[in-house]
């Protein structure tokens, strides 16, 4: 009897050690899963933060002086239309050209502007022209003044008509190539390209008037017309030179301040582009960055 109990209290004592040992790998394996997935967790929170630190965005403001800003319309059948309006002109392939000072947009305060550009003495004695024919700013507003230029910051490039309505002056796609610099003397710069629809007529106001900058009998109606302003696009970062080599992002460009009316002069010869009739105005742009690579503050 002895020998049982001993033998069956021994059998008890494995029996009792063997369900602890169990339960002590058990409880050990949990712990090591909670553990690796605390640490996986872990892991992953912290890519997440090293993600949403690689993402950095910035706003810029772009003004453009007339000297620095070109329409190029392509080779027509004529230079003057006989119909007396442009609905004949075909702007496919038509490009704008522009290289414009960047600014820290708390630097650039825009104001409004009713009145005719009368008001700012735009008026070029060798002209001929009158300063009330200069007509009305592009969304009536204007830069109340211009930063001094840091030459290392600038947004240049060129946008083509890619797609339009007939043969008439309605754009409807464009395709750009734009350089964004952002200081090292000009050397940082990120390369943009934008291509979209595009919806914009440049000839519009002149289409609805075209008696805007009649001379002799007919009333001149300039500051009556404000001109439209482009609409806005979106561009995709394709790379970058510089401290931007492998940058990739995507930016927002804006126009918020444009020019006056196109130099169109309507007369018994026909309906043409007066070079004697130069533009007045900034063009200012907004330009919203989102890109891997850090963005400085503009001068």
């Amino acid at each position: 009897m002895k020998f049982t109990a001993a033998a069956a209290i021994t059998v008890f004592g494995l029996t009792v050690f063997c369900c602890s040992t169990v339960k002590f790998v058990e409880a050990n394996e949990l712990k090591l899963r909670a553990r690796e997935k605390m640490r996986k967790d872990k892991a992953e929170r912290q890519l997440q933060a090293n993600d949403a630190g690689l993402v950095f965005s910035r706003g810029y403001v772009c003004i453009t002086r007339q000297q620095d800003f070109a329409f190029v319309i392509p080779q027509q059948k004529s230079l003057v239309f006989e119909s007396g309006v442009f609905s004949d002109v075909n702007l496919l392939g038509s490009s704008t050209i522009q290289s414009g000072g960047i600014y820290d947009p708390a630097d650039v305060q825009i104001v409004d502007r009713l009145g005719t550009s009368e008001a700012d003495s735009f008026d070029d004695p060798f002209s001929g022209i009158n300063k009330p024919q200069r007509g009305q700013f592009a969304g009536q507003r204007q830069p109340k003044f211009i930063p001094q230029k840091d030459p290392g910051f600038f947004f240049n490039g060129e946008c083509v008509a890619t797609q339009v309505a007939g043969t008439g002056p309605l754009i409807l796609g464009h395709s750009c190539l734009l350089n964004l610099c952002l200081g090292g003397g000009g050397y940082n710069c990120l390369a943009i390209y934008a291509g979209s629809k595009f919806v914009f007529n440049p000839l519009e106001q002149v289409l609805f008037s075209p008696t805007t900058f009649n001379e002799g009998v007919t009333k001149n109606n300039a500051g009556s017309i404000v001109p439209s302003l482009p609409p806005s696009y979106p561009g995709t970062i394709i790379g970058g030179t510089g401290l931007f080599v492998g940058a990739v992002g995507y930016v927002d460009v804006t126009t918020i301040t444009g020019s006056t009316l196109t130099p169109v002069k309507t007369g018994v010869d026909g309906t043409f582009i007066d070079g004697r009739f130069p533009q007045a105005g900034y063009i200012t742009q907004k330009i919203n960055v989102v890109t891997n690579v850090p963005l400085p503050v503009a001068p």
